[in-house]
């Protein structure tokens, strides 16, 4: 038996490699949130973000809700879920409106044009636009303005960020939940989500970037002078060091995995020069010692690389020379031990393991950068219900998106 809720609920999803985190709190006076709890559940045949074995996930993310709605006392009828994978797509895109020869004074109408002519824009073939973040408005003199309202000019440009993804990815998870009778208040990238879950506004004013260690996938997002200007994901994640360190000792992967969350470190100190690391396990007929500098070895040479991968998309976007802001890093691989040095030596910026920013309720979850995606969810769909009540219009963006995956039988 569910207790009737005073407040509105929001409940956050992730569909991670690893496992399905379910979030879940009360929007109180003021939009103020409440945690109630967050849940998990293994992940069954979820690789890299995706679903590849429909029954057996949609069974991992009936698990995770079920544990939410017992922890929380909550019956769930609507999630806002997280989309990752490496199908996601980014770019930055202008354009532009005429406001006459004698030019004109700019109100909301010209934004919602902008967006509109945005909107419109080609996407590749059997891409979907999940958002279209603003980053500025330009007008004829190259002024450049957060809010041209009330200003005049002879023509109005707007540059966004654009992020979509492969509408029939998109559908396989979509359909895996709304299966299990949940409907889906609306789509937040990943790792949007987890900055918002991070980032204070002065941080991103000056310069931040988001780099989330995942199971399956490293995402990261870019903000540069308070605006996102760049985002992205690749298709290496947490799970490739524990593959590398199975084949290497060849020992299983379920025993690589223990091993790298006991003893994992990319430090080579000289007190650990002698240190040995059982390998002793079902497997194995005999204890067998690993020098603990041969695993570090092993993990950190996997992790360079992801971090150079990270690092050369960087060095290709206009923004970086001009980048002098801090990186900050979340998700399970943050938790490993001296990952803030390596990821320094390579990005040549101040690294930190990013700090939630406080919300009321439970606190379990502070020392969890793994379970961050799913705070963020809960501040992104803050905003959308707050901005929903107010003006309406993120509605009618959700029900145009709802159409148009509706044309592919979701």
């Amino acid at each position: 038996m569910f207790w009737k809720k005073e407040w509105p609920i929001l409940v956050g999803l992730e569909i991670g490699t690893s496992k399905i985190a379910c979030s879940v709190a009360e929007l109180r006076n003021e939009g103020q949130l409440y945690l109630l709890g967050i849940a998990e559940a293994p992940s069954l045949n979820v690789r890299k973000g995706e679903i590849v074995d429909f029954e057996l996930a949609q069974k991992s993310i009936q698990d995770a809700l079920v544990v939410a709605e017992s922890k929380t006392n909550v019956e769930i009828e609507e999630v806002y879920l997280a989309v990752s994978g490496a199908h996601i797509r980014s770019f930055n895109s202008k354009v532009v409106i005429g406001l006459g020869e004698e030019g004109d004074r700019i109100d909301q109408k010209h934004l919602n044009e902008l967006r509109n002519l945005v909107r419109q824009q080609s996407l590749p073939t059997g891409q979907i636009l999940l958002h279209d973040l603003l980053k500025a408005y330009y007008l004829d003199d190259g002024t450049v303005t957060e809010n041209p309202i009330g200003l005049f000019s002879k023509k109005l440009a707007a540059e966004y960020h654009l992020i979509s993804g492969i509408a029939t990815r998109l559908q396989t998870t979509i359909r895996c939940v709304k299966e299990l009778s949940i409907d889906i208040r609306h789509y937040c990238l990943s790792i949007f989500a987890t900055a918002l879950a991070v980032l204070t506004r002065d941080q991103k004013i000056r310069g931040a970037i988001v780099i989330d260690l995942g199971a399956g996938l490293s995402d990261y997002i870019v903000y540069h002078k308070g605006i996102i200007v760049h985002s992205g994901v690749i298709g290496v994640g947490q799970d490739h060091l524990t593959n590398d360190l199975a084949l290497a000792l060849r020992i299983p992967f379920p025993q690589a995995e223990e091993i790298k969350r006991h003893f994992g470190s990319f430090r080579s100190d000289k007190e650990h020069l002698k240190k040995r690391v059982s390998l002793s396990g079902q497997s194995l007929t005999e204890e067998k010692l690993v020098p603990y500098h041969s695993i570090v070895k092993i993990l950190k040479a996997r992790q360079l690389e992801i971090f150079e991968i990270i690092k050369e998309d960087l060095e290709n976007q206009s923004f970086w020379p001009h980048f002098t802001g801090d990186i900050y890093l979340t998700g399970g691989g943050c938790m490993i031990e001296g990952i803030e040095e390596i990821a320094q030596e390579i990005f040549g910026h101040p690294v930190k393991v990013a700090e939630p920013l406080h919300i009321e309720g439970d606190q379990s979850y502070l020392h969890r950068p793994d379970l961050y995606t799913v705070l963020g969810l809960l501040r992104y769909a803050r905003v959308f219900e707050l901005e929903n009540i107010k003006t309406g219009p993120l509605d009618k963006m959700r029900s145009s998106l709802m159409k148009i995956l509706g044309k592919l039988n979701f």
